[in-house]
Parts: structure tokens; C-alpha cells; sequence
């Protein structure tokens, strides 16, 4: 627990009550205000707070870990994220700001497997506004207002963006990197069978550099995980198999997928002989 964004500054607040949540998106906010609103959500009787702040001029903080429940909207603090963005629903976000909630969304997408793309339905993974959960969520018809609501495109857009660049590191990525993108218990059945089964790191590392540099692959990451045998079937699930299936993988939420799909039936396959 406790996930932290990267490049945020973490400011943490009292205003959670510290319960786990598995967030499926973020919701975009507007804080009809100017500066920092950390005083505002370290305030007891405020009773608020959001997991992120997206300020004007490019500044990031973190009030609350993006896998905490943070109290930003209601019924949706159990199942989003959220980020509130200084000034007012009439202003646009400034590019400074986009930049920062396409990192913060593009981090949920490496992290969760965000889907990305807009929505507007409570329930559905994706970027979403504050004013789409209705009653259930405070009801806020104005937050962000439709000016900030139009941009969430264009977030996005970056976002898919910053998953496309490669990987720091470039073709150096190692097993300490693929423990930070979400990759941890897979990474460590590597470290157990990697001895036995030569060259297994240094092709997954390949794949995954090759997923990092493409934009959207989610047909193909479909048809990849439909290809794959089905627990139950006559022939197990091979090393091979899995290997085969991230070399079609070209998107990197894609491919944390099929790793958490394919890692639990993998035990076997990594374990050391005796």
C-alpha cells in the first residue's frame, strides 16, 4: 500500500481515514482557488482532501497515497483517484498543468492498467470529472466546469505519450525497474528460475522495451491474451507460451496485464527443480 506518484512531492494530510482502495481511474477536479490547498486538507474540520494537486506553474503534491481513500467525491472516493487543479472552472489548465495529470494518469496506467481513454460514466476506468458522479458523489455539476472537462483529450493524448517513450535506462532495463512499474512479483520468480532458464531476463527485458515504444495496442494484447491456454486445458501453460504472448504486447498497461494473468500459472513453470 501507500503508492506514491513519481515527481510529486508527498505532503501527507489527516483528512483519510487510511482504508486501501484499488483505484480504476482519476477523477479531474477544479479547487476554485489559487496556491497550494494543502493547509485546507490537513485541516480536521475541513473534512476534504484529494490524493494530488496539479498547481499552474507545474508544481506536484500528494496528500494522500493513490492506493488510500482520499475524501474528494463522495461514493467515488472508494474506486478513483483524484487531483485537484488550481484556479477556476472558466480558466483552461495551463500546459504546466496537463503535463502534470498526463503523469499522474499515465503512472495509474503503468500501476492499475487505467484505460485510456475519457469517460464519463461512474464505474468505467478513465479519466472522469468530479461532476459526472452526480449526487452520489457531493454533487458538483461545476467541478471542473466544462472548459477543464474539454482538455481531458488532450491529457490523455500526453499520456499515451509518456508510455510510448522508452523506458529509462533504454535496453539496460533491469529487474529493480520492472519491480517500479508494477512488475514485482513477477520480477521475483524471475530472480528464482533465471539460473535455469537462460536468457528468460534479458528477452523480457527486450519485450518490454519494445512495449514501451509503441502507443496503442489493445486489439492485439485481446488476441494475445485469448491465444493463451486456459487453466484447465490439456497442454500447461509454458515460459514459452507467456514469452510468446509479450512479444505481441505493445503497450506497457497491456503488458502488466498479461503478466498478472499469466505470473500465477508461471510459479511452476520458474520454480528451481529439486
Amino acid at each position: 500500500m501507500s503508492h506514491l506518484v513519481p515527481t510529486f512531492t508527498y505532503r501527507p494530510v489527516c483528512n483519510t481515514a487510511g482504508d486501501a482502495i484499488r483505484p480504476m481511474g482519476l477523477v479531474l477536479h477544479v479547487q476554485e482557488g489559487n496556491n497550494s490547498p494543502y493547509g485546507w486538507f490537513n485541516n480536521p474540520a475541513s473534512q476534504a482532501s484529494s490524493s494530488l494537486w496539479a498547481g499552474k506553474a507545474g508544481e506536484r503534491e500528494q496528500y494522500v497515497p493513490s492506493d488510500v481513500r482520499a475524501w474528494a467525491q463522495g461514493a467515488g472516493n472508494t474506486v478513483y483517484c483524484s487531483i485537484e487543479t488550481e484556479g477556476y472552472p472558466a480558466e483552461l489548465l495551463t500546459d504546466a498543468q496537463i503535463e502534470t495529470v498526463a503523469q499522474a494518469y499515465a503512472d495509474g496506467v503503468r500501476t492499475w492498467g487505467w484505460a485510456l481513454h475519457v469517460t464519463d460514466t461512474p464505474g468505467m476506468s478513465g479519466l472522469i470529472t468530479h461532476s459526472a458522479g452526480g449526487a452520489a458523489w457531493g454533487n458538483h455539476p461545476g467541478c471542473p466546469g466544462p472548459v477543464r472537462a474539454g482538455q481531458r483529450q488532450q491529457i490523455i493524448d500526453r499520456a499515451r505519450e509518456i508510455l510510448a517513450a522508452p523506458a529509462t535506462g533504454g535496453e539496460h532495463v533491469d529487474l529493480e525497474q520492472y519491480t517500479a512499474y508494477g512488475f514485482g512479483s513477477f520480477a521475483e520468480m524471475i530472480r528464482g528460475g533465471a539460473d535455469r532458464k537462460g536468457g528468460l531476463v534479458a528477452t523480457l527485458r527486450d519485450a518490454y522495451n519494445a512495449a514501451a515504444a509503441a502507443r496503442d495496442a489493445a486489439a492485439r494484447i485481446e488476441t494475445a491474451l485469448a491465444q493463451m491456454p486456459a487453466t484447465g486445458q490439456p497442454r500447461p501453460l509454458t515460459v514459452d507460451d507467456v514469452l510468446a504472448a509479450i512479444g505481441r504486447a505493445t503497450d506497457p498497461a497491456a503488458l502488466a496485464r498479461i503478466v498478472q494473468i499469466a505470473s500465477g500459472r508461471l510459479a511452476d513453470a520458474l520454480r528451481p527443480t529439486t
